[in-house]
């Protein structure tokens, strides 16, 4: 049918049917009611009709003839619509049509006859769709009888036909009436829960009197913003007092279908319960017995349900799951619930007769709904040991009846929650009670773990014995023996689980190529899950758990090292060929790569207090490190020609873990320099560290994984071990040499190469009095080093080739250099700075050439940065002025907007990095810094806050705001020279202010910040107001109090109304209490009062309401409930009052 036809038709009901809506005070509404066609229709004046739906002269056969052609063409256009063939700008032209429709006055009403003598599902939804905005919308503004006639209207509908319409019209003809409910129960609609409690014992409606259960739980306990605080809380007092029937009529419900599949199933009686007794408790909880009825009466049945028993019981546990979300646990849950629960959760195969949950499933959810309360008496002990008892009996027949790989995923997924939910929260709670066996839980959960039939579900597993074991970090008292016992059994399981060896089918599905956002591929996150459970075993047992790791890689390395057997030394070729021999090979260098991390993370259980009487295990276990590291370097069994190619790179992959072993173990190697028993240990792990790493760095054509974790060793063995004139090896001398010119390596590694040589000439070395440290001698040999290295920067011009290549790498280096030494001693930073000062120099006369250069420029502010930071006190004050009037000189109001205007935001990225650096400037207490706050402050005010004020983008803003907090925290002197203790002491008129108009500036730009967008802003500039405040008490001055604490007031409120920070509610309403409560009489009585007579939307009756609602309470807490009442109740308000027709006489 044509669109316009549609409209003619509709035009006609609405003229011989639709009803005028009436005030509430009962006046007819004279308003015209208008639409226009997409053809130019004129608009049409409705004459007033009765309410019964019949024009004056009783023409009800025309009118209802005309609503059946309009259903017709309604039918028409929605089955149109839903084709596949109708194209999307019709659809557009049909939805604009039937959007006018649903926006008319009296709309409602022909959807109900729609609804009545259609059976088209479309026309269905499309009604009730537009019922729901005049429910959500406009329900307070219709007459009585009106109301009365939607809600009798959809009720029926519901009752009648949730058999035969499909589920999602039954669910949104359920959620109409529970939205009627919110607004009308229990005054205007009392019988409302009864009769949900009704439907559900009528085994006619069962079905649907659950649904309407789940619902209401719903939508009747979620904070929407319709409602008051108060009919908030009424709504949930209202469900709570018929909490205990609810659960009494699912308890029943369970139970039946339990007793009805029992004569139809197998059943099996569990054995007798272990605590061989009823525990003696006056928890409500307890009150018959919950051992009796969950242990003594419990049943385990695993056959499917009937279809109708199925689809009940699985309404019925999401209902429950959803109550128990809220509901409080004290006194409404019952033994026998529970009881009834887990027998359910012995049905564990799933039925399409629900979404594909099974019921156990789903009986596991509701399981772990109670779990997840945290706040429960110390009454309710025993109440939980008998939860975690039946537990135990469930997993245990699981357990026993062949395993987990029949069971469904998702329901395997919901006793590991059960599990991780019980470690985590309650396991404390038991571990001292008689009749709890901690080693009874844990032989179940190592059968359970290790009978997963996936990896993700062993993972998931771990992470519960990830949380087992950070239990006891807090105290031993579950350390015995035997549980000693259990742990290393853990690792032995662990260890098997991780090695090729026993395990290749299910570790080579593992992806070991692609890289997840924390740049690692699945098998390095599953090995290194593995490791770190390994690692905390050894915190407690740190010998037997080294014993268990070091047997599998002794064996693994012993073979390693015999691999040189296997060459062909003329074709420098593997010998091992044969198909069998290769897997076998590929497996066992797996292996050895992944037991070397774990030998690697085992270094903290040697040093610190067990130092010498560990060090013999730990003296084999590192020489054979080194004696790998070397063999391996020497041997070069990366370069052998293999078959197949995979072998080379687990020869690499071998050879890098070594060396990452012995970066871990550097950190013992550090601890043997002042133990003279063990200095011959020290020396020869000193040079076989050089040997390893010295060929695989001043050759090319090495593997660059063997570079790079070269480099990390070398690093890590200068910069935490620090061997004393290191410098007179003749490998090292060696590399000073040659580093200038290691291009072969990748920049990252010839950086870690570069830092390690200087980092021989730096640190200073350990338990050396300073005049034995050659501070001369590193002197003249670091020369010469960087002066090699900075060669072609000293001599760079804007016009050089490769200018900024060697300008930004060159920087890069020193100002790591710079980092690594910020923590180190005087003397260190002192002679970093005079080998580098001629560079400085240098990179501040590059800079203006280079300001319109974005990389050259950031690289150089970079430098800047560190250096500030690193070596402020050798750089001096004349040093540091002169660096930042030339930044301050370039960087021009032009200057700036143009690098701002720079595509790719490499501009911005440079005047970030300017301003961070004038934070540190700022930052600095030396008097001769005052002098840059004034061009600081017109800077940021001036030049760079007007480019950035209004701009949506989070460029610039975070350094902007940072470095006005700088000036507002450390250069307070610069506004007030007063003391603080006698600006306190002052009358407020009398308070003096220098450079006033710049301070009310800086923190009008806080407050604009508030209103935009941006939360990480908002955020950041809240802290700082309240961080000015505590050290400067900025609400109690009194150019905040009279001229910008209002406005700032207003902003929060306001920010908090329109949710537009929601994450910073709690900041934000603790930021309102400090400046509240520097006088709360003015708040209360002044501010208040104005901030609501000037707030839209709301009438007088109501905002007095508000304020009279806004208790004057001086604490926090009851200042934060008060706030967040106002807050919710001022948005109800609005909300209803923008829904109410034009006229009307609001509640």
């Amino acid at each position: 049918m044509h669109i316009g036809a549609f409209k003619i038709l509709i035009c006609k009901i609405i003229k011989a049917v639709t009803p005028s809506l009436c005030l509430r005070d009962g006046r007819e509404n004279p308003k015209q009611f208008a639409r226009k066609s997409r053809e130019g229709v004129r608009c049409i004046q409705r004459p007033p009709i009765s309410s019964a739906g019949v024009g004056e002269n009783g023409n009800n056969s025309t009118s209802r003839a005309t609503e059946s052609q309009s259903l017709a063409a309604l039918e028409a256009l929605m089955n149109e619509f839903f084709a596949p063939e109708t194209s999307n700008d019709r659809k557009r032209e049909i939805e604009t049509v039937l959007h006018d429709f649903s926006n008319q006055q009296g709309a409602w009403k022909h959807c109900i006859y729609f609804m009545s003598h259609s059976s088209n599902q479309y026309v269905c939804m499309y009604s009730l769709n537009t019922i729901e905005k005049l429910i959500t919308k406009q329900w307070l503004g219709l007459m009585w009888d009106e109301r009365a006639q939607i809600k009798s209207m959809l009720y029926q509908f519901a009752l009648e036909h949730h058999n035969t319409v499909p589920n999602f019209i039954r669910n949104k003809l359920v959620k109409l009436v529970v939205d009627i409910a919110r607004l009308d129960w229990p005054h205007f609609y009392p019988d409302f829960f009864t009769n949900i409690l009704q439907l559900i014992q009528n085994p006619e409606t069962t079905v649907l009197g659950l649904v309407f259960l789940q619902t209401a739980s719903e939508e009747l306990v979620c904070p929407w913003e319709d409602l008051s605080i108060s009919r908030k809380e009424e709504l949930r007092r209202l469900l709570l007092a018929h909490i205990p029937q609810v659960f009494s009529i699912l308890t029943n419900l369970f139970e039946q279908i339990a007793q009805k599949q029992q004569q139809h199933g197998v059943t099996a009686t569990p054995p007798p319960s272990p605590t061989h007794g009823q525990p003696n408790s006056t928890s409500p909880v307890h009150s018959g017995s919950l051992l009796s009825s969950v242990l003594g009466n419990g049943r385990k049945f695993h056959s499917c349900l009937d279809t109708d028993s199925d689809t009940i019981c699985c309404l019925a546990l999401q209902a429950l799951t959803h109550l128990l979300s809220w509901v409080p646990i004290s006194s409404y849950i019952t033994p026998n619930l529970v009881a009834s629960l887990f027998q359910l959760a012995s049905i564990t195969q799933a039925s399409s007769a629900h979404e594909g949950h099974s019921v156990g499933m789903l009986a596991m959810a509701a399981i772990n709904e109670i779990m997840y309360k945290n706040c429960i008496p110390v009454s309710c002990e025993d109440f939980l040991l008998g939860v975690f008892q039946q537990a135990m009996h469930l997993m245990n027949n699981i357990l026993q009846s062949g395993g987990l790989e029949h069971l469904e995923e998702s329901y395997q997924e919901k006793i590991t929650e059960f599990l991780r939910v019980f470690v985590g929260l309650h396991l404390r709670r038991l571990e001292n009670n008689q009749k709890f066996s901690l080693l009874d839980f844990l032989s179940m959960l190592f059968k359970y773990t290790f009978q997963q039939s996936s990896l993700e579900h062993f993972s998931n597993c771990l992470e519960v014995w990830n949380i087992l074991l950070g239990q006891l970090d807090t105290g031993t008292e579950m350390l015995t023996t035997t549980f000693h016992a259990a742990l290393l059994s853990l690792v032995e399981q662990i260890l098997r689980k991780i090695q090729f060896k026993f395990n290749q089918c299910e570790l080579e599905e593992l992806d070991d190529k692609t890289l997840d956002d924390d740049e690692q591929t699945e098998w390095q996150k599953f090995l290194r899950q593995n490791i770190e459970i390994v690692a905390k075993v050894g915190e407690f047992a740190p010998l037997d758990t080294y014993s268990l790791v070091y047997e599998p890689w002794k064996e693994a390395a012993n073979i390693y090292l015999h691999l040189e057997q296997a060459v062909d030394v003329s074709k420098r070729q593997l010998s091992v060929t044969a198909e069998h021999e290769c897997v076998r090979l590929h497996c066992l260098l797996r292996d050895l790569s992944s037991l070397t991390q774990l030998i690697g993370r085992m270094y903290p259980h040697f040093i610190g207090k067990v130092l010498r009487t560990l060090f013999p295990d730990a003296q084999q276990l590192v020489l054979q490190l080194t004696g790998m590291a070397t063999y391996a370097s020497r041997v070069q069994l990366h370069h052998l020609h293999t078959s197949p190619p995979i072998l080379t790179e687990d020869l690499v992959e071998v050879h890098s873990q070594v060396l990452a072993a012995l970066k871990a173990w550097c950190h013992w190697i550090a601890q043997l320099r002042s133990e003279g028993s063990m200095r011959a240990v020290y020396e020869q792990v000193m040079v076989d560290i050089i040997q390893s790493v010295y060929p695989l760095l001043t050759k090319a054509g090495e593997p660059e994984r063997l570079c790079h974790s070269a480099a990390h060793l070398l690093l890590s063995f200068t910069n935490v071990v620090r061997p004393l004139r290191l410098w007179e090896a003749d490998a090292i001398r060696e590399m000073y040499q040659i580093v200038p010119r290691m291009n072969y390596l990748q920049p990252e590694t010839k950086r870690l190469v570069t830092r390690a040589l200087c980092n021989t000439l730096l640190l200073s070395c350990p338990g050396v009095p300073n005049n034995e440290q050659c501070w001369d001698e590193r002197h003249r040999l670091l020369t010469d080093l960087m002066d090699s290295l900075t060669a072609c920067f000293q001599h760079v011009t804007p016009t050089s080739p490769h200018a900024q290549d060697v300008i930004t790498n060159t920087l890069l280096l020193l100002g790591d250099l710079v980092e690594s030494v910020c923590s180190e001693i005087t003397n260190t930073k002192k002679l970093l700075f005079s080998v580098i000062q001629a560079n400085i120099h240098k990179a501040l006369s590059l800079f203006p050439a280079y300001v319109r250069t974005p990389n050259v420029c950031e690289a150089i502010l970079e430098f800047f940065m560190k250096a500030f930071a690193g070596l402020q006190q050798q750089l001096g004050a004349s040093l540091t002025e002169t660096t930042v009037q030339t930044f301050l000189d370039v960087f021009t109001r032009e200057q700036l907007s143009t690098s701002m205007g720079q595509e790719g935001g490499a501009g911005a990225r440079v005047v970030e990095k300017f301003l961070q650096l004038l934070q540190l400037v700022i930052a600095e207490p030396a008097a001769s810094f005052k002098r840059f706050v004034p061009s600081t402050i017109t800077l940021c005010l001036e030049h760079v806050y007007p480019l950035v004020a209004e701009s949506p983008s989070p460029e610039i803003k975070p350094a902007l705001f940072g470095l006005l907090h700088a000036v507002m925290m450390h250069k307070w002197q610069y506004f007030y020279n007063t003391p603080l203790l006698q600006a306190l002491n002052q009358n407020a008129g009398s308070e003096h202010i220098d450079n006033r108009e710049q301070l009310i500036s800086i923190l009008r730009a806080y407050g604009q910040s508030l209103l935009q967008p941006d939360i990480n802003i908002f955020g950041q500039n809240l802290k700082s107001l309240e961080q000015i405040n505590i050290k400067w008490k900025l609400y109690h001055r009194s150019i905040f109090q009279e001229e910008l604490l209002g406005q700032f007031l207003t902003v929060l409120f306001h920010s908090l109304i329109h949710k537009s920070h929601a994450l910073l509610e709690e900041e934000i309403t603790t930021a309102m209490y400090n400046m509240a409560s520097v006088n709360f009489t003015a708040f209360y009585s002044e501010y208040l009062p104005r901030f609501l007579q000037s707030t839209e939307g709301l009438d007088n009756d109501q905002k007095e309401i508000l304020q009279r609602n806004f208790r004057q309470e001086v604490d926090l807490p009851s200042f934060t409930q008060n706030v967040q009442r106002l807050v919710n109740d001022l948005r109800c308000y609005r909300l209803c009052n923008s829904s109410l027709p034009g006229g009307s006489v609001k509640l």
